[in-house]
């Protein structure tokens, strides 16, 4: 088992021409039908996902392990069992689907307040460009509020899982994005680096603040210290001049 776990987390950190992605989207949003046409070149009739589909997408010499996630309810509760690891996000919107949009809404940004995905690059394919009354890219990117998103690197692609418009448009988008991080390791999300970064320089400021106090601290205990030997050799040294005055008094007398 130690063995085979090893081989499948080289797969994903030495080799950076390969890479993990998920398919994410409400159930059918469109996500089984692009992954095989991406896969097979052609339209699939697909049925409702239970559970997950997997396959391995080529794009210029650049591999793909796409899994692709059934959207219903019950199944959405087990999405993060998926997220270690992966490199990339395509979430699928219906562009034709009013109804659900809160809900898809809803758990597009759960998917990007996942800590396992911080550093996920995301793509958007907005399906079912091809269907009348298909709601256009400004008017998705303005209500799920895409351009808000300052965390993740990002992409919207109008597509058509059907006839397959689009769909390559994306993945080459991806595979640019991934493969340029790959090969100068770098992390997929720049913001995650800035925000850590800050992070660790408040931690500095924090420490060399606390540094301060200690020093001042010990400063002010010394300070004490030295003011008590001082006073107690002044004591010692009035005690015996007390003495001495004392003797000579006494001498004077027997005098």
């Amino acid at each position: 088992m130690g063995f085979l776990f090893s081989k499948i987390l080289e797969f994903f950190t030495k080799n950076r021409n390969n890479f993990k992605i998920i398919i994410l989207g409400l159930q059918e949003a469109g996500k089984t039908t692009i992954l095989y046409r991406l896969s097979l070149g052609q339209f699939v009739q697909t049925s409702p996902t239970i559970g997950s589909n997997v396959e391995e997408l080529t794009y210029n010499n650049v591999k793909f392990q796409a899994w692709d996630l059934g959207g219903q309810e019950s199944i959405r509760a087990l999405w993060d069992v998926y997220y270690v690891n992966t490199d990339a996000v395509i979430y699928v919107i219906d562009s034709k689907d009013d109804e659900n949009f809160e809900i898809s809404k809803s758990e597009f940004y759960k998917v990007l307040a996942n800590k396992n995905l911080k550093n996920s690059v995301i793509l958007i394919f907005a399906n079912k460009q091809d269907l009348p009354g298909a709601k256009n890219i400004n008017k998705i990117i303005e209500d799920y509020e895409l351009n808000k998103i300052k965390d993740h690197i990002w992409h919207i692609q109008p597509c058509s899982a059907v006839n397959g418009e689009g769909l390559v448009n994306g993945i080459k988008w991806l595979s640019d994005q991934l493969v340029f991080r790959g090969k100068n390791n770098f992390p997929n999300n720049p913001y995650t680096m800035e925000d850590e970064e800050k992070e660790n320089n408040d931690k500095n400021k924090n420490s060399q603040t606390d540094n301060s106090n200690i020093t001042l601290n010990i400063s002010n205990v010394n300070n004490d210290t030295n003011n008590n030997i001082v006073g107690e050799i002044n004591n010692i040294e009035e005690k015996k001049n007390n003495e001495n005055n004392i003797n000579n008094i006494d001498t004077t007398t027997q005098k």
